[in-house]
């Protein structure tokens, strides 16, 4: 420890022509009002515009759910049903019972027992095989 030298840090001089904070506030605040003017004007010129172009003023919208031609304000629409009726009478007819012909004493039956039938080897008239 005896070899080292001690050695002095010093900081540098503070620069003369450094920017001071109120020449950046001032810049910004002159920018804000530059852009707080833009914005005026444009929306002025977007109000003549509005008038130029509709010097009544607004219309009124037309009534909801009236129907209109060629306009997408519709009533509304009833809903279809049509399939899923189909549907489930289909199904009642595969799943229940009823008659084909009262007269010839034919009925229908439910499939997945009709299945059991013919593989168990049930003959058509109902007797064993």
């Amino acid at each position: 420890m005896s070899g080292e030298s001690r050695r002095e840090w010093k900081t540098s001089e503070r620069d003369q022509d450094a920017t001071k904070g109120w020449q950046v506030g001032t810049v910004l605040l002159v920018t804000l009002l530059i852009f707080t003017a833009f914005v005026w004007v444009t929306w002025k010129q977007l109000q003549a515009r509005e008038w130029h172009l509709n010097p009544e003023g607004p219309s009124e919208p037309p009534a909801l759910e009236q129907p209109e031609i060629n306009l997408v304000n519709t009533g509304p629409f009833p809903l279809d049903t049509r399939a899923y009726d189909e549907k489930n009478a289909q199904a009642e007819q595969l799943h229940g019972y009823g008659w084909v012909d009262r007269d010839a004493g034919v009925v229908r039956m439910p499939i997945e027992w009709g299945i059991e039938r013919v593989v168990g080897g049930a003959r058509r008239d109902g007797g064993s095989p």
